[in-house]
């Protein structure tokens, strides 16, 4: 064993056919700017007394879990995998050597789970099993790719021999994105897309451990409740957003994200959020005397009844199903 920077960790995942239970080998191994999984655990103290004045002689661990962060640029491919725990498997369309997928949320808290692999160089090869994505934020601002970062937990690791490998993988940038809202979702095709300066969409599934009798090792890791929030700013034109933030005014949301790799037939990869109802729940404005004035606004999705949904997320890549 050896030193090693953070370019040696290889961090790998694949679709667990039985919640909980540990995928043999990694399915996809992602290209990452940071990754961690990190043991964690729970502990008491023995508190009793051996007639002296010092306050213990001994902790217990009770609960043993995993937790961890992934960072990087947001590739068309890995991302399903984080969908598929965030909403559910996906209903998967062919059209020729490309794959769409469309995620609508499930109302099981029992989405697939995921096993995560992770080499930290020669020093630790392990997999976290029933792994539960407990939140995943998509950024993008005008000077960057798009970019994610995730946070999830897991049950106990265990160690593995693995052996990583990278594949092709479609990337975003800024020009790629076109934002639009609309009163209603047939108004969106054509509505005039936003001309943004940063966008922010983070989605929180509030994953819940359940420790039970027998084990320290979480005998299942729920989906809990789910929210979809955001951010983006603009140069402040109209105050379109500010009386839409006064008004709590409901408009339908649509981020489409379109890159320019061909994966055959002349189709691209993309990611397309639809937001089902949409409020701007901050609005603020900035500038200094030799600055453009922009305004900052804070959005969250809602439930909305008509539609019985609040969100949909379809995927164009390369992957044949997750």
């Amino acid at each position: 064993m050896s030193e090693f920077i953070g370019r040696s960790i290889s961090f790998g995942v694949a679709k667990e056919a039985t919640r909980g239970t540990a995928e043999s080998l990694a399915t996809h191994w992602v290209r990452h700017t940071k990754a961690d999984v990190i043991p964690k655990s729970k502990q008491v103290v023995d508190d009793t007394s051996f007639g002296r004045i010092e306050d213990a002689d001994r902790v217990r661990t009770v609960q043993r879990w995993n937790e961890g962060s992934l960072e990087g640029i947001l590739h068309a491919d890995v991302v399903g995998y984080f969908f598929v725990n965030l909403y559910g498997s996906p209903t998967t369309t062919a059209d020729g050597s490309a794959y769409s997928h469309a995620f609508i949320l499930s109302q099981s808290i029992t989405h697939p789970t995921l096993t995560l692999f992770i080499q930290d160089g020669s020093v630790r090869d392990v997999k976290m099993p029933g792994a539960v994505i407990s939140s995943l934020e998509v950024t993008a601002k005008t000077d960057d790719y798009v970019r994610y970062t995730s946070s999830f937990i897991g049950k106990q690791e265990t160690t593995t021999t693995s052996t990583p490998s990278t594949s092709t993988e479609y990337d975003f940038i800024a020009r790629d994105i076109v934002v639009k809202t609309a009163s209603t979702e047939a108004g969106l095709s054509s509505a005039t897309a936003i001309k943004l300066k940063t966008l922010s969409t983070k989605w929180d599934a509030k994953a819940i451990s359940d420790f039970v009798f027998g084990s320290t090792s979480p005998d299942n890791i729920y989906n809990g409740a789910f929210a979809i929030t955001g951010k983006f700013s603009r140069n402040f034109l109209d105050t379109t957003f500010e009386d839409m933030f006064e008004n709590d005014t409901q408009v339908y949301m649509q981020i489409a994200i379109t890159g320019t790799a061909d994966l055959g037939g002349g189709v691209n990869p993309s990611l397309t959020i639809l937001l089902n109802k949409v409020q701007v729940t901050d609005w603020q404005r900035t500038g200094n005397v030799n600055d453009l004035v922009t305004e900052e606004i804070t959005f969250k999705a809602f439930y909305n009844s008509d539609d019985s949904q609040q969100s949909q997320v379809t995927l164009v890549n390369a992957t044949t199903s997750y």
